[in-house]
């Protein structure tokens, strides 16, 4: 009896374990986005498209949920952003959707599909 409680005891912090353990993934994600990036590139097809104010353009997420965008022209977009639960979408201003690639310490990478021009990629260190 003593062996069957004792299992039973176990099985339940295994689980508890998994469920602490996915929830600090998806905020983590989050925590990771909150930062100031630089775009490195904007690319489609592998070709950099970006331009002249677009280059070295920085994308500040603030932790309140709002963001700046400063390009090199002194040219400024301010609005909102979510991170979808999963961490594989990104949402600015509860419209436009980017798939979120990469979202690490060093980089986050984000794709959306525009118009005729086809998948666009930002890179961002």
């Amino acid at each position: 009896m003593k062996i069957k409680w004792g299992l039973l005891i176990l099985a339940i912090c295994v689980v508890s374990g998994f469920l602490f353990t996915s929830c600090e993934k998806e905020k983590t994600e989050t925590n990771m986005i909150i930062k100031k990036w630089t775009l490195v590139s904007k690319t489609v097809a592998g070709v950099d498209i970006a331009t002249a104010c677009e280059n070295n353009s920085k994308w500040d997420f603030k932790s309140d949920g709002s963001y700046v965008i400063k390009d090199s022209c002194d040219d400024t977009k301010t609005g909102t952003w979510t991170l979808a639960d999963d961490g594989k979408t990104l949402t600015l201003n509860s419209i436009t959707a980017y798939k979120v690639i990469e979202n690490s310490i060093l980089n986050l990478i984000i794709e959306m599909q525009v118009g005729d021009l086809g998948l666009v990629r930002w890179t961002f260190k």
